[in-house]
């Protein structure tokens, strides 16, 4: 089989196995198209999609031994490809919403928590002016801000590794797909996941 001609803003993904059924969790008793790819292809395609530049359109080329069986043709393992990526995309939108909500939820806390805190840091304040009121006061000061510093880091940083995988993710939701059926493939003892 030729192989196919690619746009020139193409980022091509090799993997090399023994058999197309190798891209395939091999304990999921699902149909093809709701099936999960083995952990390490899914960590090759996704470590190597990383590295593409944004402007770039993904092309998997799966290589196969010439002869070797098939699980399916070139549209059905794009499709299996694609979908199992869709939802791995839902499933990280799901789980920034979860941290996002879990922010503002727990961002509501902290402003009521440091509001009472600088209400009776003023309160002591203004009952006593000894030393030992005004680190009293100061103390009351410090712990309402601390406890604002795990809602301040959920809605200023840790949702933008997320949100990069969700990118990611979805570049790989419309990944093509060929096989090129060339050589002897991997021999046993060889890692069956290998860069072309």
């Amino acid at each position: 089989m030729a192989p196919r001609e690619l746009p020139a803003n193409a980022f091509v993904i090799e993997v090399r196995l023994r058999s197309a059924r190798e891209l395939f969790n091999s304990l999921d008793p699902s149909p093809l198209l709701e099936r999960d790819l083995d952990t390490r292809v899914e960590a090759f395609i996704t470590e190597w999609a990383e590295e593409a530049p944004g402007d770039t359109d993904l092309h998997l080329v799966i290589h196969l031994p010439a002869g070797a069986p098939r699980t399916a043709e070139e549209e059905t393992l794009q499709a299996a490809i694609q979908a199992y990526f869709r939802l791995a995309e839902a499933h990280k939108h799901r789980q920034m919403r979860k941290l996002l909500g879990e922010g503002r939820r727990s961002a509501l806390v902290g402003i009521v928590f440091l509001t009472i805190c600088i209400t009776a840091a003023q309160l002591v304040r203004t009952m006593t002016s000894s030393a030992i009121a005004a680190t009293i006061s100061e103390g009351l000061l410090i712990i309402g801000w601390v406890a604002n510093w795990r809602p301040v880091s959920i809605l200023l940083y840790e949702w933008r590794p997320i949100r990069k995988e969700i990118d990611i993710l979805k570049r790989l939701s419309n990944l093509t797909v060929e096989i090129r059926e060339d050589g002897p493939g991997p021999q046993p003892g060889e890692p069956s996941v290998a860069l072309a």
